[in-house]
């Protein structure tokens, strides 16, 4: 006959499943734990290594800011529709060229460049008061210049009413911006020369500082760009790149760099051994760290600095 179980055997049978629970557990995470200290030792005695390449960091800051011309207007001399032969532009044209024909019934007049330039049939309703005199003084930010609205070819005009400009070539093409101050900075602005450049891939060329005002972090500067495409005068609103300096050095994937008891730095390879070495430098794209000290070309680093340690590594 089955003997039923007493109400006191029945806690000691549920404390053993319990126990032997805990002792699986226990086990498991112990297995768990020795796999995940070997494979850390492992890979921090086998480490990925990478070498400290030569590398020159050219630093290029932004700057916005408004553009400065000469210009002429062109009016016409009669009431009629006019019309433009080479187009509303902006397109050069020579002293005496043809750059617009007024027709009233039978009679044509024919409107003639002044003077050697660019020839654009539009205005952006700064022709006025767009002046150094007016545009300088001050440190707030500067005015927001509409594009240029083109006339329409044909179009009925009035006598003496504008129907385009010229702006008389060669002049220099001028330029009020902010840029932000930095030590290579202020060393280029005090020789009264910076390098400019319209684009990342542009060759940088130099332009002359007519004036420059430091304002806290910042600097306002009024200079000459030394070129003057056609396709400026669309906007006086302008942007450009400028150079501030090289800087040289050896450089490492950011990961390898870490913090050891307050300083940075990364771990070299001396022979069979990973040491830690102190650098100076700087994050140079999100991706590479450029250092200016304490590191050789062709220095042996372990790529996971913070998982590294000093000690005996194996590269085999």
């Amino acid at each position: 006959m089955r003997r039923q179980q007493t109400q006191a055997e029945r806690p000691k049978g549920f404390l053993y499943r319990i126990s032997y629970g805990l002792i699986v557990v226990l086990v498991i995470c112990g297995w768990v734990y020795a796999f995940k200290s070997y494979f850390d030792y492992y890979e921090r005695v086998h480490p990925d290594i990478t070498w400290a390449v030569p590398w020159v960091q050219v630093d290029v800051i932004p700057v916005d800011g408004i553009l400065l011309w000469n210009e002429i207007m062109v009016t016409s001399p009669r009431d009629g529709s006019v019309n433009y032969p080479s187009g509303p532009g902006p397109v050069r044209v020579p002293k005496g060229a043809s750059v617009a024909k007024i027709s009233s019934g039978s009679a044509i007049s024919e409107v003639k460049a002044k003077e050697e330039g660019y020839f654009i049939a539009g205005l952006d309703g700064a022709e006025d008061g767009w002046r150094y005199s007016i545009l300088w003084p001050g440190t707030t930010e500067l005015p927001a210049p509409a594009p240029v609205t083109v006339f329409k070819d044909p179009s009925g005009v009035k006598k003496g009413a504008v129907i385009g400009k010229i702006i008389p070539q060669p002049q220099e093409l001028r330029m009020i911006g902010y840029v932000d101050m930095t030590e290579a900075m202020a060393k280029n602005l005090a020789a009264n020369r910076i390098m400019v450049k319209m684009d990342p891939l542009d060759t940088p060329s130099r332009a002359y500082v007519r004036v420059y005002e430091t304002i806290g972090h910042r600097a306002k500067i009024y200079l000459d760009i030394p070129w003057f495409p056609p396709e400026v005068l669309l906007s006086r609103r302008y942007s450009l790149l400028v150079e501030t300096g090289e800087t040289s050095g050896a450089a490492v994937p950011e990961s390898a760099v870490t913090m050891k008891e307050g300083r940075r730095g990364v771990y070299v390879l001396r022979g069979s051994e990973a040491v830690f070495v102190e650098i100076k430098g700087r994050i140079i794209d999100g991706s590479r760290f450029l250092a200016t000290e304490g590191l050789k070309l062709g220095d042996a680093v372990i790529v996971d600095g913070y998982g590294a340690r000093e000690g005996k590594v194996r590269l085999w």
